[in-house]
């Protein structure tokens, strides 16, 4: 190869590599760590699934920050993998707990113990607001 072409083909994947380099990302892109805390009837809910639904009918259906709680009734959300957080915005809450039923031996998630509302975006009446560097919500609190 020639000390020119050689200069072209370097030049060429140096290009390849910097396409798309500073890219600004999309504020759905961006998550900061999120906790909270669950209750149902006043009490800690431990093992429920809360799901938040962005209201921004602009983000993209694959976010969807989610968590499950902890004995206590505490979570840590995660959007992108395990609890890396959730995106600054303002979201509708969905909550559903399938308590453990059948014998110790064979045991099976049981339908949901919750009240229905609080399982659909058209019905729920949870709602959080999570502003960007935010590391708590306030509980969300199931009646």
């Amino acid at each position: 190869m020639l000390r020119g072409e050689w200069r072209i083909v370097v030049g060429l994947v140096a290009l390849t590599l910097c396409v798309g380099c500073g890219k600004t990302k999309q504020p759905w892109e961006k998550v900061a760590p999120v906790r909270g805390a669950v209750k149902y009837k006043g009490k800690p809910l431990a093992g429920a699934l809360i799901t938040l639904i962005p209201v921004d009918t602009a983000v993209p259906s694959a976010v969807r920050p989610t968590a499950t709680s902890k004995d206590d009734g505490t979570f840590q959300l995660g959007t992108y993998s395990g609890a890396d957080g959730a995106p600054a915005g303002e979201y509708k809450a969905l909550v559903l707990h399938y308590p453990i039923v059948g014998k110790k031996e064979s045991p099976s998630a049981g339908p949901n113990d919750l009240p229905v509302k609080y399982a659909k975006a058209e019905t729920t009446d949870l709602k959080v607001t999570i502003a960007g560097g935010q590391a708590e919500i306030d509980p969300l609190e199931l009646q």
